[in-house]
Parts: structure tokens; C-alpha cells; sequence
């Protein structure tokens, strides 16, 4: 499987420049850029779409001291990206809908879930920092945002960085399509088009 550095070169060849880099690290103005947008386009995109390798269900662990107003309290997982699922005993919780029953919140120093239930097992969204983990579908997909998202910085064509930010985009909808039958949440689809437009995706934003 592609490395980090694997993955900056596929997206600088999206740029039809001959550029490639050594290291993500590197004193270049193509890894300084690539360096700077490759962990937030990572972690949205895992976030955005519900990809079967870094889809996580696990019981959360009982931690910490809960407020008054709440009987238990729940280490909430340091590597979720995006809560997905909550379910507590018979009852559940999905992304998209009112939350009731519980509250997520931070005591200064860790974030916990605060519920009135002895069980709580959760589906979220992990962040996978491994290109090994990462399967073919989220590397087109991810190589195609970090290439819109650097687009213009490196080569000063406004054209070229809206195609490519249309390219993105449809490359992310085929995934969410296929990602429909695996348990797409709704909502998810107008969520991704509104992160676009305000990370610039959609060429409105050099």
C-alpha cells in the first residue's frame, strides 16, 4: 500500500507538474503545502464517509467522576473522529438525531460521556494515521482532496483547482453512494457538500 509520501506524490501528478518529494517534511514549496492540508483532509474525509476500515464498535470504558446530574461516566475514545452510533441498553442514538439521555462534554483536562446507564457501547469514526489501513476507494478519494486542497498554492491556476474541486467532489459522492449500502447515515450527503463549499472544495475559495 502507499506511503504518506506515496499518497503527496498522486496528488501532485493530479496537478500535471513533473514535481514529486522525497518527504511530506521537506523544505519544498510542494511538501510545505502538501504538509500543511494532508492530516485535516485525512481525517474529514474518514469522518465524512462511513468507510468499513475505520468504522470501530466497542463497549466505552466506565472513567472519571460525572456531574451531579448525571449516575455514570465514560471515557469518551480519544481517536473518534465522528460518533456514529450510541447505544444504551434498549435504547440507541444515531448521528443526525436530537441527543437525549446523555451529554459529551470536556472537564478540563479529558472529554467524557455523561449517561444515567451501567452499559454504553458506541460506533464511531476512528482516525487511522496507517496508509497501510487505508483501502483503494479512500486513497482515490483522498489523493483527489488533497490535490484540489493544494491545487492553487502550487501552480496559481484558478481553473485547474476548481476541476480538480469537482473532480473531488464526485469522487466523494461515488463513495458515499457506495457507502449507502454499508449504513450511510442521512444527512451525511449535505454535510459533505457544506464542508466543501466552506474548505473551498468547490473552487469557490483559491
Amino acid at each position: 500500500m502507499p506511503a504518506d509520501t506515496d499518497i503527496g506524490n498522486m496528488a501532485l501528478s493530479r496537478l500535471g507538474t513533473r514535481a514529486t518529494i522525497a518527504d511530506l517534511t521537506e523544505n519544498s514549496t510542494e511538501a510545505r503545502q502538501l504538509n500543511l492540508w494532508y492530516a485535516t483532509v485525512r481525517d474529514e474525509l474518514q469522518s465524512l464517509v462511513d468507510w468499513n476500515f475505520n468504522r470501530v464498535s466497542q463497549a466505552l470504558a466506565a472513567s472519571g467522576t460525572p456531574p451531579a446530574r448525571w449516575a455514570s461516566s465514560y471515557a469518551y475514545p480519544s481517536d473518534c473522529l465522528r460518533m456514529r452510533r450510541l447505544d444504551f441498553g434498549g435504547a440507541s442514538w444515531v448521528a443526525g438525531s436530537q441527543a437525549t439521555g446523555f451529554e459529551i462534554a470536556s472537564n478540563g483536562s479529558g472529554t467524557f460521556l455523561y449517561c444515567n446507564e451501567d452499559q454504553v457501547s458506541a460506533v464511531y469514526a476512528q482516525r487511522v494515521t496507517d496508509p497501510a489501513r487505508f483501502t483503494p476507494g479512500f486513497i482515490l478519494a483522498f489523493v483527489d482532496c488533497l490535490a484540489a486542497s493544494v491545487a492553487h498554492a502550487i501552480t496559481q491556476k484558478e481553473d485547474l483547482a476548481e476541476r480538480l474541486a469537482r473532480r473531488a467532489q464526485e469522487r466523494i459522492e461515488r463513495a458515499l453512494a457506495d457507502s449507502a449500502n454499508e449504513g450511510m447515515l442521512p444527512g451525511d450527503a449535505d454535510r459533505l457538500a457544506q464542508s466543501l463549499a466552506v474548505r473551498g472544495l468547490d473552487g469557490s475559495v483559491p
